[in-house]
């Protein structure tokens, strides 16, 4: 697998915005697929920590890799602050579990001195207050609200899945998208996707 620093030098792959029309097509058309190939190893249809890996590598590299992000990075670095994880799944995926998928792609970028000149990550608001809070230095101990690095961009991720049950088996397909924002603008600038399929016998509960 490439690393992000190597990542670089790939073009661009070009994703564009999904529109929920897509969404929905996509959904209509896994509907109208035949009986999925069942994992005797898989004990249930949830996503995993195998999706949580390849899924954020895949993500991570794209950003590093983006054309168009190259372009605003050689300006100077992005100020990007993490959003929470939208889940529309059928899988219960508390907020805990749900911030480490976009925390894994913060970590993949700053992992290197190259990315970090880059990519710069900063809490939200809320966050920050909290910390001042549980610190009970106010504002001045953290630096004055007026001094702090404001985000420009925000790294989002919404979860999809279609679920079907048969007397044979269960099984769901997932579509993971994440998509930076130009905080300002509202405009997408950036969106990739993951997709994974999964199925059991009947027997199985999850």
């Amino acid at each position: 697998m490439l690393s992000l620093c190597e990542a670089r030098g790939l073009e661009g792959c070009g994703i564009r915005v999904l529109s929920l029309l897509a969404v929905g097509m996509f959904l209509l058309g896994l509907a109208g697929c035949g009986g999925p190939a069942l994992n005797p190893d898989m004990q249930n249809t949830f996503l995993d920590s195998h999706d949580l890996v390849v899924m954020t590598d895949k993500m991570a590299a794209a950003i590093a890799a983006d054309p168009v992000i190259a372009q605003i990075t050689e300006h100077g670095p992005m100020t990007i602050v993490l959003t929470a994880l939208k889940n529309k799944t059928d899988q219960i995926i508390p907020r805990h579990e749900g911030d480490i998928f976009l925390h894994r792609v913060r970590a993949l970028l700053t992992a290197h001195e190259s990315l970090r000149r880059e990519f710069v990550f900063v809490l939200n608001k809320a966050t920050y207050e909290r910390l001042a809070a549980r610190e009970q230095t106010g504002s001045e101990y953290l630096g004055p609200n007026a001094n702090r690095r404001q985000p420009g961009y925000a790294l989002q991720a919404t979860f999809y899945s279609d679920n079907k049950v048969s007397p044979e088996y269960r099984s769901a397909y997932y579509l993971c998208t994440f998509f930076l924002t130009d905080i300002h603008t509202g405009q997408i600038i950036w969106e990739g996707s993951y997709e994974t399929k999964k199925a059991v016998h009947s027997g199985f509960l999850d």
